[in-house]
């Protein structure tokens, strides 16, 4: 059964119908309210009550029926209500269906309404007495737009201008040397006419690109809030739809609103979507993708740096956009949003541990370092899931068990039931960690170990070794040559314990040291010879030579460490096998116990 409007503010009085002079002195309606609305006017409610934009759909419902300022005032609310229905001509009503949609009834009689009120009577009152038709359909007429703050903004078919936005750069956590480059885009959006007199060309846009979850639709959002401008969101995939000719349409809607909000952001999230590089492949759905950028270009050239439209772009694959979409005039501006360094990590931290309650034994400068390489979506989530896990165990504090679970979920994954393993592998895996770790140890050009783990919950390696994350993009041939030592550490060890009966754990090790040897032959020109890899036999048997020299190398290295280290080795991994973690710190120990004149100490400590 349809749900009819209640009240209806578009039930009128014909021009020819008597009640209209016995209301006269009563119901005192102004004139534009007596006689009926056109029908298009009807059609193109309708219309917007079944619009996809939401704001467009719940300003037709509600701030439509009450224009009507005259029937607002309470004082002539009863006078309007105790009018007999029978007083009206036939009509037309709006009439919300099942699924959500809205239809028009012309010309129906005032039996027809009386049956529909009265077969809806018993579903109208649940509604109100759930509050639901009270508050969306028949709002208070004391407040006539409840819950908005501000001016509202401009709004089309499909976008709307965000004209009140709380964020501003004080709101985002580290990230001071992007910040700094986004000052002068807000005094450009705020002040751009201070610039015309310069003869400087106004940048019209730009670009962050970067890994996701560290923030750039937040700082997009921020730089509206800072320049105190209104804002447009919209999406890469909204321009995208199998019918041709829309995404071109709306990217002209898009500009159209824009150009009547200045100044204003224009912001495109996954703007790749829109601006990939276009093609020649003759494809229908690639063509149309063409027209559509085709389209936000002309639009870009459309309008000048005077006009205060300002577009912000964001992305994880800026390799993927047309080049003519970035060049200088169109988007003038590209910044790399990376992983969070230490200082924007500790903000992070910072930001997102208040509120939670934590132990005061927790570390938090060991956690900036413990999270370096993670975005901040990620630290984000670390420390909503320690928390969870908190309270959980029935704790109102977070404690560093709770941190490092989530860690080694986030690392290697979990699963909820246990592998089922003998102890002799048990064995096996803790001597091969071991291995691993003595070599990362000994290692100076290798980044730190930072802890040995046994996790029998982890759903593909049971045992792996911790190392700290380095984001330098270049390394030394003595740094790659001890990474490869180290992959073979852990099969070496077994060799020296076990002498042949290994286990298959190595696999992933020996892949990973295949890769690594060839990498150092034929990209990085770190052999004997000077290789580039071709496809001629010669140069073939040449790089296989190269490869197996260099694995042997590393693992008669890694084999002389392992038997001068044994001692070290097998301790080590007893206390791996009790504790199920080991840190660094309780390694070096071990290690000064044991072999304490082996090695210089204080090459560990720095």
């Amino acid at each position: 059964m349809g749900r009819h409007v209640s009240n209806p503010v578009y039930c009128y009085m014909g021009p020819n119908d008597n009640s209209e002079n016995e209301n006269k002195d009563t119901m005192k309606s102004p004139p534009r309210y007596r006689y009926p609305l056109s029908k298009n006017y009807y059609e193109n409610y309708v219309r917007r009550l079944n619009s996809r934009n939401m704001t467009v759909r719940d300003t037709a419902m509600i701030e439509d029926s009450l224009d009507n300022e005259y029937y607002n005032n309470p004082a002539h609310r009863s006078n309007f209500s105790n009018t007999s229905i029978s007083n009206y001509p036939v009509g037309l009503r709006i009439i919300i269906t099942p699924n959500g949609g809205f239809i028009q009834r012309d010309n129906m009689s005032d039996e027809e309404m009386e049956n529909m009120k009265n077969e809806e009577n018993q579903e109208e009152n649940e509604w109100n007495r759930a509050g639901y038709f009270r508050k969306v359909y028949n709002p208070s007429f004391d407040n006539p737009n409840p819950g908005r703050r501000g001016k509202p903004g401009k709004k089309s078919e499909n976008f709307e201008v965000i004209t009140d936005f709380p964020l501003n750069f004080t709101n985002v956590g580290g990230y001071e040397n992007v910040k700094a480059e986004l000052v002068q885009c807000v005094d450009i959006l705020s002040n751009y006419t201070k610039y015309q007199p310069y003869n400087v060309r106004i940048p019209k846009g730009l670009i962050f690109e970067g890994p996701p979850g560290n923030g750039k639709t937040m700082l997009a959002k921020a730089l509206a809030g800072e320049a105190k401008i209104p804002f447009i969101s919209v999406s890469g995939a909204q321009f995208q739809e199998k019918y041709v000719g829309v995404g071109s349409s709306r990217i002209r809607e898009l500009f159209k609103l824009a150009s009547e909000a200045c100044p204003v952001i224009v912001f495109i999230d996954e703007i790749d979507a829109l601006g990939r590089t276009r093609s020649g492949d003759g494809e229908s759905s690639s063509s149309e993708r063409d027209n559509t950028l085709n389209e936000l270009l002309v639009a870009m050239d459309g309008f000048g740096s005077k006009d205060g439209i300002f577009v912000v772009g964001a992305t994880n694959r800026a390799d993927l956009l047309d080049p003519a979409l970035t060049r200088p005039g169109r988007i003038d501006k590209r910044i790399y949003i990376g992983n969070p360094d230490a200082k924007t990590r500790k903000c992070v931290i910072d930001v997102h541990i208040d509120g939670k309650p934590y132990e005061d034994k927790l570390d938090l400068a060991s956690l900036v370092d413990n999270t370096n390489g993670l975005s901040a979506a990620q630290i984000e989530n670390l420390l909503n899931e320690a928390m969870l896990t908190a309270i959980r165990e029935n704790r109102d504090k977070i404690i560093q068990n709770d941190i490092d679970i989530v860690l080694n979920k986030m690392m290697v994954g979990w699963q909820p039931t246990e592998h089922e393993f003998t102890n002799d592998i048990i064995d096996h895996i803790a001597i091969h960690e071991m291995g691993h770790a003595i070599v990362g140890l000994m290692s100076k050009h290798h980044s730190k170990v930072t802890k040995v783990l046994i996790n029998l919950f982890a759903p593909r390696s049971p045992g792996y070794t911790v190392f700290e994350a380095t984001s330098t993009p270049i390394y030394t041939r003595e740094a790659l040559f001890e990474h490869l030592m180290i992959l073979l550490g852990g099969r070496v060890a077994e060799e020296v314990f076990y002498k042949t009966s290994v286990t298959t754990g190595a696999i992933n090790d020996f892949e990973e040291a295949l890769k690594l040897a060839e990498k150092m032959i034929t990209y990085y020109g770190m052999g004997s010879k000077l290789i580039y890899p071709k496809n001629s036999e010669k140069y073939k048997k040449i790089v296989d030579e190269e490869v197996f020299n260099l694995i042997q190398e590393a693992y008669t290295q890694t084999e002389q460490m392992m038997n001068d280290m044994k001692v070290f080795v097998k301790e080590a991994s007893e206390v791996l096998k009790e504790k199920q973690i080991v840190t660094r710190e309780e390694l070096l120990e071990i290690l000064n116990r044991v072999a304490p004149n082996t090695v210089d100490m204080s090459s560990f400590t720095e």
